[in-house]
């Protein structure tokens, strides 16, 4: 939110000080073209060698007080001292004057709009240096000169301080938008992180609740193992102790599950391409599912929620794979297109119908997908028909 002066004008002291900064350059360049101009003017008439280094001296001076403008506290002093400079090097160089009242003059009048913000402090300005104007003009030209000389003025100050009401209100609204897409670009950084925690605890409490509910059935049927020990039933401990190695794997292969999805690899210790090819390693390994893969090298840096939620997603349409769909072979596709991540899975497997998605994946399996792709700001579409096997596409926005 900008301050209000009592002028009723909109302004902050840090655009005030940019506008400032960034106008350096062009006036610098200005005022070179104003020294050579005054120069040439002089010397064509009436050669002046100590004048014309004294002006050198002091157009310097005028230079380098224009470049460091923003760092002066006092801003009438700052005006009094640019326009002694200005109407001094005017009188050094009397043939040179026009080009130097009329080059310098309207950009100093102008810069007064910047630094005060304030109407009747910049009419004051004008009207200083404008009497002063006509006073030098009159002293070097005479007054049947001064005419034309304040028309040739006023035409000047016009074109410059319209150019610089325009020129400021631009830098006001580069300066505002920035300011706001900083803003906008920490809120996203905060939601990401705010994100990535939400999930962790999620993912946390899934590990709790899998290995909680796990553990504690296995102790209640090895409790039962022992009761039918003590009784000499060993056919009955047979079929617990069954059924307790096959929940053992099952856990155990719920809570490597949840602990993949908690483990962040650090994008600058592993990339996005060697995450992906140990996923599908280890699948490889434990399904003897064939699999065919095509990973593209990537314009963009993936940040890491974009990372964690990539493998997710990978990883569970291939866990899908392997208790579904009864395929011999898979396919997946990763590369860039037009700033989106894609993501492509395709099997052999039996497929499925398009209404039964929810029996296919599960529920909850379906619902991760797509709030992963959701949290990503992309997309996932899955297509299957029975006996065509299955395809998952997910774009996403990098």
């Amino acid at each position: 939110m900008y301050p209000k002066n009592k002028d009723n004008t909109y302004f902050s002291s840090v655009s005030v000080h940019d506008i400032l900064v960034i106008s350096r350059i062009p006036i610098s360049l200005w005022i070179t073209l104003v020294f050579i101009g005054a120069i040439i003017m002089q010397h064509i008439s009436k050669p002046l060698l100590i004048q014309s280094l004294l002006f050198t001296a002091l157009i310097t001076i005028h230079n380098v007080m224009y470049w460091f403008s923003n760092q002066f506290p006092n801003n009438g002093l700052y005006f009094l001292v640019q326009g002694c400079l200005i109407f001094t090097c005017s009188l050094l160089l009397p043939n040179g004057s026009p080009v130097i009242l009329l080059g310098l003059l309207p950009i100093l009048i102008s810069q007064s709009i910047t630094k005060f913000q304030h109407k009747l402090k910049v009419f004051l300005v004008f009207i200083i240096f404008y009497l002063l104007y006509c006073y030098v003009i009159g002293i070097i030209y005479g007054l049947g000169e001064l005419p034309k000389f304040i028309i040739i003025l006023f035409i000047i100050l016009t074109i410059v301080i319209f150019y610089s009401v325009i020129y400021n209100r631009q830098v006001n609204a580069r300066i505002r938008m920035e300011h706001y897409l900083q803003e906008l670009e920490a809120a996203h950084k905060k939601v990401e992180e705010l994100t990535l925690s939400n999930e962790r605890q999620r993912m946390a409490r899934d590990l709790h609740d899998t290995l909680a509910q796990g553990l504690a059935g296995l102790i209640m049927q090895l409790e039962a193992v022992d009761s039918h020990l003590d009784k000499g039933n060993t056919i009955r401990s047979r079929e617990i102790i069954q059924k307790s190695m096959v929940r053992a794997r099952e856990t155990l292969s719920d809570a490597r599950k949840v602990i993949d999805n908690l483990r962040i690899i650090s994008s600058e210790e592993k990339d996005f391409y060697h995450q992906v090819f140990d996923k599908i390693k280890r699948f490889s390994e434990a399904t003897l599912i064939k699999v065919e893969y095509n990973i593209d090298p990537l314009s963009h840096k993936l940040s890491a929620i974009t990372i964690e939620h990539s493998l997710f997603i990978i990883s569970e349409c291939l866990t899908n794979v392997a208790r579904h769909s009864k395929a011999n072979k898979v396919n997946i596709e990763i590369h860039e297109k037009k700033n989106q991540l894609r993501i492509e899975i395709m099997d052999d497997g039996i497929g499925f119908n398009s209404h039964s998605i929810d029996n296919h994946f599960g529920k909850y399996g379906l619902l991760g997908l797509k709030e992963r792709a959701r949290i990503l700001g992309g997309k996932i579409d899955i297509e299957s028909n029975p006996h065509k096997g299955t395809k998952i596409c997910v774009s996403v926005p990098i």
